[in-house]
C-alpha cells in the first residue's frame, strides 16, 4: 500500500518494505550478494593466496574422507590355514 505522504511529495518509486519475509528474504539475498562480490574480488587480488588455501582445504578434504572410509569398512579377518 502507498504511504500517502511519499505520494504527495512526489515519489515515484516503488516504496521497498521493512517488515516481513519477502523484505528479509531481499535483504539476506543482497548480504550474500555482496559477499560473494568482496570473496571474489579477494581471490582476484591474492590469486596466489586463494589457491593455497584451495589446495590445503582439498587435502584436508581428502584426508578426512579417507579417514572417514577406512574406518566405516569392515577389516579382514585372517584365517590361518596351517
Amino acid at each position: 500500500m502507498a504511504n500517502i505522504k511519499n505520494l504527495r511529495t512526489g515519489f515515484t518509486g516503488e516504496l521497498e518494505e521493512t517488515g516481513g519475509v519477502a523484505a528479509k528474504a531481499k535483504q539476506a539475498a543482497s548480504y550474500v550478494r555482496d559477499e560473494a562480490t568482496a570473496v571474489a574480488q579477494s581471490a582476484q587480488d591474492h590469486p596466489s593466496a586463494t589457491s593455497t588455501a584451495l589446495l590445503v582445504f582439498g587435502a584436508a578434504a581428502f584426508v578426512a574422507g579417507y579417514l572417514i572410509g577406512s574406518a566405516s569398512s569392515d577389516q579382514p579377518t585372517r584365517r590361518s590355514y596351517w
